[in-house]
């Protein structure tokens, strides 16, 4: 399953790189991606407990770029 989330308050690519780097650790994430310019996050996930995922990744996003919004 995959998600797109848009990241207004991404201040720079350092960021952007850390948010990616912290999601993918995250137990069941297939792919992360972190687009700085576009302020976009796209994550994948291989996992059937995808919610509890997912929750957990916007949890980190919110945690280093603030309010993010699901596309």
């Amino acid at each position: 399953m995959k998600r797109v989330y848009r990241i207004d308050k991404l201040d720079c690519p350092a960021c952007a790189d850390k948010i990616e780097r912290k999601v993918f650790k995250i137990k069941g994430i297939k792919e992360v991606n972190i687009n700085y310019l576009m302020k976009k996050a796209t994550i994948e996930t291989d996992s059937a407990d995808n919610e509890e995922i997912f929750d957990n990744a916007e949890k980190i996003i919110r945690l280093y770029a603030g309010d993010i919004e699901k596309e």
